[in-house]
């Protein structure tokens, strides 16, 4: 839903129909850029975004944030095979949205999503639950346009994960809103993972490789949700 007031504001000006297609110019040559940023994409190793008309390209992930990463996947992705839940993807999934396109650290779609994909898909809807795990070079954008976006496309759940803070975030978004509202901040206890229910996830385990291997082994013994 666009802002109104922005709407509004601009049909009192005299100049509205050249600021609009001023606009529309503009949106029409970044979707030019846009086609050629996907027309790029299989060349492409490192993990590369489209934000706001620009191609943004990240910085090969550093050791410290790719463990910890890797720690959240392997327990999400275990409950969601176990229990057959749909699919979990690790950091090279292109989220395609209205203006942007993204690839989250991880992301999570349900099986009405995933009955929709084939062999061929790359690029993929908004899921159901996203996690950015920040960096100093991503944080103004895990925070700002990113958070804006996800919540405005209807991404129920997302998780920022602070490794120098050692927390979670858990960010969840009321129905009908286009805001995230804070579940949860914590740097200890367990997590409810709204996205998938009856999972619940140690939050230390995120940031030591034991204990989370040691949580991917309960959930492999424990009795199918």
């Amino acid at each position: 839903m666009v802002e109104s007031n922005i709407v509004d504001e601009l049909m009192q000006s005299p100049e509205a129909p050249i600021i609009a297609s001023e606009l529309q110019q503009r949106l029409r040559k970044e979707q030019e850029k846009r086609q050629a940023f996907y027309d790029s994409l299989s060349a492409e190793e490192n993990k590369v975004e489209f934000i706001n008309g620009e191609i943004v390209v990240q910085s090969p992930v550093k050791r410290h944030h790719g463990l910890i990463s890797g720690n959240i996947y392997s327990m999400i992705k275990t409950f969601v095979i176990k229990n057959g839940l749909g699919e979990v993807f690790f950091e090279k999934a292109m989220i395609r949205l209205t203006r942007n396109d993204y690839e989250p650290d991880i992301c999570y779609f349900d099986t009405a999503q995933v009955a929709e994909f084939n062999e061929e898909t790359s690029l993929f809807p908004a899921p159901r639950l996203v996690v950015e795990v920040l960096s100093p070079k991503t944080e103004a954008r895990d925070r700002g346009v990113k958070f804006q976006d996800y919540a405005y496309h209807g991404i129920p759940e997302y998780w920022i994960v602070d490794p120098r803070e050692r927390t979670l975030e858990q960010y969840l978004l009321p129905q009908g809103d286009t805001t995230y509202q804070l579940h949860k901040k914590s740097n200890n206890g367990d997590v409810e993972v709204q996205a998938l229910p009856g999972l619940s996830l140690p939050i230390p385990a995120f940031f030591d490789e034991r204990k989370a291997q040691a949580e991917v082994e309960r959930l492999l013994t424990a009795t199918p949700k």
